[in-house]
């Protein structure tokens, strides 16, 4: 593939900056992360934001301008160095050709998620490239840290606030519609397994005080915000969404029965303990599915993993200086639980491996 490049160098690194389309982009670049080996300084790729870009790039005005940044190894490096051309010089920038290989040669130093979204769009979409030469995995993974760490986050009222002051009408409409879709999908399920599941009875619908049940309405709707947002899970007829709910709150009571009784005053009975849980389902729903077996037995066989966790679910085990936190203390806690969830489901990967040699 022949491009055009401007060549310069940046704190004695040679880079190439370019213009290339998603889709190519995709296919020539691969990422390093934990689901392909442990040793990775990457983080499994969050596949309910690859399905969000996608929807954003398709159905909405708004703009991805942001260069996406790759390196190309030590390893690769001779293949593409070896076919540049220079056709010029303006300011010290070189500008000239160079034919890339058709295979992957290049990895993601950021921007995953986009490329995983450029890859599953209907059309294509350019896209502009830094691409840094030569330096090694260990490098590769302290730039990565270095552009990530810095990047500070955006106070997300003030997000939303500067998204619908600037923003086109599509791209307001796209957000109003995405938030009242998750919010009535989140609603059927709620509604649907207090009428047939474990928490049959057990949900607040009303919000009146006094009725001792374990979580209103709204708590548990909140509780499954990252579950409806998958957009995997979202795209599911609304029967089987109810009843991947169903079956994962039945593997939940198989592995800590006394825990989601009625009359326990476990944290599972609480807000805090089904949004913690409700934050690992839909991780839970992904391997299992990965296991081709969504059954009970298979959901309860990965919830095992972080019993030494969790515990009984009780307010004076390992859980106890979380509760009451916040956010901030209940994203922590599924953050680790998630961590565990993704070892074991390496295990098990493992263990096929070998049982397939």
């Amino acid at each position: 593939m022949e491009v055009r490049v401007h060549k310069f160098d940046h704190k004695g690194w040679p880079m190439y900056l370019t213009v290339m389309s998603g889709k190519r982009i995709a296919e020539i670049s691969d990422v390093d992360s934990v689901d392909k080996d442990p040793d990775a300084y990457q983080r499994e790729p969050i596949k309910a934001r690859f399905a969000d870009i996608k929807n954003f790039i398709e159905n909405t005005e708004g703009l991805i301008p942001g260069a996406i940044l790759l390196n190309v190894r030590p390893d690769k490096l001779d293949s593409v160095q070896s076919s540049y051309s220079k056709l010029g010089e303006q300011g010290g920038i070189e500008f000239g050709i160079v034919n890339l290989p058709d295979e992957k040669f290049a990895w993601v130093m950021d921007g995953q998620h986009r490329v995983g979204a450029f890859e599953r769009l209907d059309g294509d979409v350019l896209v502009p490239v830094v691409l840094t030469l030569g330096l090694s995995r260990p490098k590769e993974g302290e730039t990565f840290n270095v552009v990530n760490s810095n990047q500070k986050n955006v106070p997300a009222s003030l997000n939303f606030y500067d998204l619908f002051r600037y923003s086109e009408e599509g791209v307001k409409e796209w957000t109003r519609k995405a938030k009242k879709e998750s919010e009535q999908l989140a609603y059927n399920i709620v509604v649907a397994i207090n009428k047939d599941s474990l928490w049959q009875g057990r949900i607040n619908l009303t919000g009146v005080r006094g009725m001792k049940r374990a979580i209103n309405l709204k708590g548990f709707m909140d509780a499954l915000d990252p579950v409806v947002k998958d957009r995997t899970f979202a795209t599911l007829p609304q029967d089987k969404q109810i009843e991947l709910v169903r079956t994962f709150w039945q593997a939940v009571n198989k592995v800590w029965p006394i825990a989601l009784s009625p009359d326990s005053a476990s944290v599972l009975n609480k807000t805090f303990g089904v949004t913690v849980a409700c934050g690992i389902a839909i991780d839970i729903f992904l391997y299992c599915r990965e296991l081709n077996d969504s059954s009970e037995d298979k959901m309860a066989e990965l919830l095992d993993s972080v019993k030494p966790l969790v515990g009984d679910w009780s307010p004076y085990g390992p859980l106890r200086s979380y509760m009451g936190g916040g956010r901030k203390n209940v994203a922590f806690v599924i953050g680790t639980l998630r961590d565990r969830l993704r070892n074991r489901m390496e295990e098990i990967r493992q263990e096929q491996s070998v049982k397939a040699a």
